[in-house]
């Protein structure tokens, strides 16, 4: 997994909480204490182990935790692949494109693996299907994060998942109905 990812759900606990309790998170999930880098790629477990203890500790599920978690993660996510995102690219244009983006950031980083990610246009151009599939399974994560890039371009549209991996479907599906 990217850095960016570990290094912001640690921002995120930090904010939330405070030191002392990341600090409890990482002893936990059996994970040795790091600075996480952006620009670095760890191990997918240690993801899943933080999260793990995280949900473990935490009144709120495991879901509203990498949904709130994938809201905070998007502004990252956009501000470190900033060079192939346009500025001047819309949220409509952005989902349409996430496919070739995802494919663009794959082929300039070795060893990374992104979900499979796409979007098309459904209900007559102002709504668009985001398909997300990986082996990983944050539906709910991929659930926030399309609400932060909704909320990083100030765009009015209401993400609404339709379809789920856990509920027995191929690939989750969440419909951004733009206003």
């Amino acid at each position: 997994m990217h850095g960016i990812v570990p290094k912001t759900l640690e921002e995120y606990v930090v904010e939330h909480t405070d030191e002392t309790a990341w600090d409890a998170v990482l002893e936990r999930a059996a994970v040795e204490t790091t600075l996480y880098l952006p620009v670095s790629r760890y191990d997918d477990r240690e993801l899943e182990a933080l999260l793990t203890a995280l949900s473990n500790s935490a009144a709120q599920s495991r879901e509203g935790i990498e949904r709130d978690f994938g809201r905070r993660l998007a502004p990252a996510l956009l501000a470190t692949f900033d060079a192939h995102v346009a500025d001047d690219r819309e949220l409509h244009t952005v989902l349409l494109e996430l496919e070739a983006i995802a494919a663009d950031i794959e082929s300039g980083i070795d060893g990374v693996s992104l979900p499979e990610v796409s979007g098309r246009v459904a209900d007559e151009g102002n709504t668009v299907v985001v398909t997300y599939r990986s082996q990983r399974e944050y539906c709910s994560l991929a659930h926030g994060v399309l609400e932060g890039f909704v909320s990083e371009f100030d765009a009015g549209a209401v993400v609404e998942k339709i379809d789920c991996v856990h509920e027995d479907a191929d690939a989750c599906r969440f419909r951004v109905a733009l206003e």
